[in-house]
């Protein structure tokens, strides 16, 4: 298959000059890995992958040559890192690899001159495919087109052998089905279930950025879902699968279903990854503090108390994945503060105003949005329906008055 490049030059800037200089000294090069794919795809780009039959010591020379800034961090593996006109450039030499004994670095790689080697050691088919681009041919000895077309992800060669060389593959199998909305493979999605405790062996900071991805992609909820499927949600945050089987029990209220159903309905109207998590995490108390009590008769659930234990139980979440203390401070304020919509609108004018000047108040807001818009109610009619809490209207009002003042001030003051 061939790809016409000549809308994509401005794009493929950062690469060209690089890519003609390791031509230059009469080796192979090519764009690899998730640069091909979200080329194909149309998809924007931060960084690239290039793989080559350059030896780490001569892409080094090469680049140096050329007057480019490199890091080795990575020479070992055979990477050679690199920045062109901002972009991040990872340069790593065609290699093959032995096993891994801790479940992330090969023991030892052999560096090769066959690309056809070089693709099995990929972790899925549709990262592994090698573009020139000189000619704009897309080799594809794994069949990563056909994946593609297909919008399936599987994992190259045996799945579970490349989960046993890395065990963070699970969760970026997740996260590229939650970003490109394509379905894991039937022998893929087998394997990582029979693996998911591995992902207790996996640091933290390993895998905040593949949840965070997970987190902010259009397809989060299918994301979120996939993990629970496959098991990994058990691991990841213990005890928030059984929010499925936590409901209120009211006829009129939260007819959206469980606890679970619950949160991941209200996940569609947030985009900021902290305001995620918070309302991931805000009524996981739920969990442990129901009681059943008689209310405008019917008995249905209480959970008395259940924003403190949410916030408690965010806590070791937040330090086994590394959160930014900045983070912790938002994202523990946000849970624990998230059922004060009828305080809020209760309040005297003095406290409503006092409580619209903190400084995650505007965060707030969209938590009460989500957390209002995620509960339906039965109507006069019949019919199940949502709307904004009368607090979140309320909110927005005062908030505008507010900030109309303040530029009104800073206008007098220039």
């Amino acid at each position: 298959m061939k790809l016409n490049l000549i809308k994509k030059q401005k794009l493929l800037r950062p690469v060209t000059d690089i890519i003609k200089l390791i031509k230059s000294n009469d080796y192979q090069v090519y764009l690899v890995g998730g640069t091909v794919r979200d080329l194909i795809l149309n998809r924007p780009i931060d960084n690239f992958d290039l793989a080559t039959d350059a030896l780490p010591g001569e892409v080094e020379k090469i680049l140096k040559k050329g007057k480019y800034i490199t890091k080795d961090f990575g020479k070992k593996f055979g990477t050679i890192f690199t920045v062109s006109n901002g972009f991040p450039i990872e340069i790593t030499t065609f290699r093959s690899e032995s096993r891994y004994s801790d479940r992330r670095h090969p023991d030892y790689v052999k560096f090769e001159t066959d690309y056809l080697v070089d693709s099995k050691r990929r972790d899925f088919t549709i990262n592994s495919m090698y573009l020139d681009l000189d000619s704009g041919e897309v080799l594809d000895p794994q069949k990563g087109m056909k994946d593609l077309s297909a919008k399936l992800i599987r994992f190259v060669g045996k799945a579970t052998d490349r989960i046993d060389e890395d065990g963070l593959r699970m969760l970026r199998g997740v996260r590229l089905s939650a970003q490109l909305n394509f379905k894991l493979e039937k022998n893929s999605f087998a394997a990582i279930k029979t693996r998911v405790k591995y992902i207790q062996t996996l640091p933290g900071e390993r895998i905040k950025p593949e949840l965070d991805k997970i987190i902010l992609s259009d397809m989060k909820v299918k994301g979120i879902k996939l993990l629970n499927e496959l098991g990994l949600l058990r691991f990841l945050i213990p005890d928030f699968h059984k929010l499925n089987n936590v409901y209120h029990n009211s006829k009129r209220y939260h007819l959206e279903g469980s606890v679970f159903a619950h949160t991941l309905l209200g996940l569609n109207y947030l985009h900021e990854l902290d305001t995620n998590y918070a309302f991931l995490f805000h009524d996981y108390g739920k969990n442990y503090t129901g009681k059943k009590i008689h209310k405008d008769g019917e008995w249905v659930n209480k959970f008395f108390d259940h924003q403190k234990v949410s916030a408690e139980h965010f806590k070791p979440f937040a330090e086994r994945l590394k959160f930014s203390a900045k983070s912790k401070r938002l994202i523990s304020w946000l849970i624990e503060h998230h059922d004060d919509r009828l305080v809020f609108r209760q309040s005297s004018l003095r406290k409503q105003l006092d409580y619209v000047q903190h400084p995650y108040f505007e965060k707030m807001l969209d938590i009460w949005l989500a957390d209002s818009m995620a509960n339906l109610r039965l109507g006069e009619d019949g019919k199940e329906y949502s709307r904004p809490s009368e607090a979140v209207t309320l909110g927005k009002q005062l908030t505008q008055k507010l900030n109309s003042k303040k530029n009104l001030i800073l206008k007098l003051a220039n």
